[in-house]
């Protein structure tokens, strides 16, 4: 008898550890779907799509809300988002995969690989196009939403070949994602192959990325999201049209959660660049003046609240959000997607991060520069002051808001956006007299004049603020005042 209760000894440990491995697993699920029902409900976004991998394997992917708000289509794991600037990491590891194979070097002459391109006054280098230390120039007025067809990366570098650069390279950092066209000019001459070929080969097949294309806007793309922005009076409306052949490499890329957890995956394991390799793309830009930017190769550097290190990429195109963290010491890829370009998204990614690693338990708070707003388009400006003015007296109910002056200023300008200029002027008259000392209250209140047409009280307040923030030039242009030199 005593032998036999031995031997089911272990199998009653491997029942115990499996039984608490899965209550882990649950309460993890339930964690992060909580997370992102409240992160779509409280920040007003149509959907979101989002997902964890750890040590290679998905531990969780997820998704709420409308893909299509029109057609009712929900969001699912499976939607494809426009990715924005994480196509920026995938351009970078697509140029580190032929500096590995000798075909690129990132400190000589870029032109080196871009014989048609013109001389410039200054040289510039693959690695500074990388950076953004380069000097080419970012969007002129219109060009983020282009709705230009450009056929091919050729076509879309001679349309910057004419530009000078903005300054010496190495000596200022301006994120530039049409620099980005040229890196894939460097590839395609370098490799012999078409920028999207090249990808497909490349990155895309080897990372098993199976849903992620260049956004070429006639293509017909199983369960893609449609995009949205919000409209003066804070309500969805539709994304402008954007024709995203102007910047594939730099910000044109669409996919899904899944896809870029891959991506992530094999950017850590070896199977995309070698470690040694990916290393160097963490390498920060330091200008000539000693400055350091937190930027390496195409990739954001940063550390957590906990000192972690990561790297990823954030993006922000038409109509779309989005986040990709990856942190190679412990092994784990978050990714979060949106289909709205919006204020105050924070940063989904890093929240179920920290859920995971920590077991945080983030709290997502609805903005109360869109409460007050939607009181005031209910009932009008006097309901909102009176809400503002109850909730500021309740601690319990300031907690269930983002709160502070910045969202009051926010709500103040939203009226002003949306011409309610008469609840505008009403409710920065009460800012003033709330924040007597704050410059900024009275410039919404001089700005709401201005567009009622009262130049003299504009002026008053504008003069009001200047007395409290005399060393602000955006006032001493206003006023007109010179500057002494």
């Amino acid at each position: 008898m005593y032998r036999y209760r031995l031997n089911l000894l272990p199998t009653y440990l491997i029942t115990i550890c499996l039984f608490t491995a899965n209550l882990h697993a649950q309460d993890l699920k339930n964690k992060l779907d909580r997370y992102i029902f409240d992160y779509q409900k409280n920040k007003k976004v149509p959907s979101i799509s989002a997902g964890l991998l750890h040590n290679d394997k998905f531990i969780w992917r997820g998704a709420e809300g409308f893909a299509d708000i029109e057609n009712s289509v929900y969001a699912s794991p499976r939607s494809v988002y426009r990715i924005a600037s994480i196509s920026k990491l995938i351009t970078a590891i697509a140029i580190m995969q032929l500096v590995e194979k000798g075909k690129i070097n990132l400190d000589v002459d870029a032109r080196r690989y871009l014989p048609d391109f013109p001389k410039k006054k200054w040289k510039f280098t693959v690695r500074q196009l990388l950076n953004h230390t380069s000097g080419i120039r970012s969007y002129k007025n219109g060009e983020f939403d282009s709705k230009i067809y450009y056929a091919s990366i050729s076509e879309i570098v001679k349309t910057l070949a004419e530009d000078s650069l903005q300054f010496e390279p190495g000596t200022k950092y301006l994120y530039s994602t049409l620099a980005y066209n040229l890196l894939a000019a460097v590839i395609e001459k370098t490799s012999g192959m078409s920028f999207r070929s090249y990808l497909e080969l490349n990155v895309f097949g080897p990372a098993q990325m199976y849903s992620t294309y260049l956004d070429e806007q006639p293509e017909i793309v199983p369960e893609r999201a449609s995009g949205y922005i919000k409209s003066q009076y804070r309500k969805y409306q539709n994304a402008p049209l954007a024709d995203l052949s102007s910047k594939y490499p730099g910000g044109g890329i669409i996919s899904n959660s899944g896809d870029l957890l891959r991506f992530g995956k094999n950017i850590i394991n070896g199977t995309l660049i070698k470690p040694e390799t990916l290393e160097k793309m963490f390498e920060k830009v330091k200008l000539k003046d000693g400055k350091i930017i937190s930027y390496g190769l195409g990739c954001e550097i940063k550390a957590d609240s906990a000192g972690r290190f990561y790297f990823g990429h954030t993006g922000g195109g038409t109509g779309f959000s989005s986040h990709l963290m990856i942190y190679p010491t412990e092994k784990l890829v978050t990714v979060s997607l949106s289909n709205i370009k919006d204020r105050n998204l924070d940063s989904p990614a890093l929240d179920i991060a920290y859920i995971f690693l920590d077991g945080a338990k983030p709290v997502v708070l609805p903005a109360l520069s869109d409460k007050l707003f939607d009181i005031t388009f209910d009932t009008g400006i006097d309901s909102a002051i009176v809400f503002y003015s109850s909730t500021k007296k309740d601690s319990f109910q300031q907690r269930q808001y983002v709160w502070g002056f910045d969202e009051l200023l926010t709500f103040g300008f939203d009226l002003l956006k949306a011409k309610l200029i008469l609840s505008a002027i009403k409710f920065f008259k009460f800012l003033t007299n709330d924040f007597p000392q704050n410059a900024d209250a009275y410039i919404g209140l001089a700005e709401a004049y201005q567009q009622d047409g009262n130049k003299g009280l504009a002026s008053k307040f504008y003069k009001e603020a200047y007395r409290l923030a005399p060393n602000s030039e955006k006032l001493k242009k206003i006023l007109g005042i010179r500057t002494k030199k």
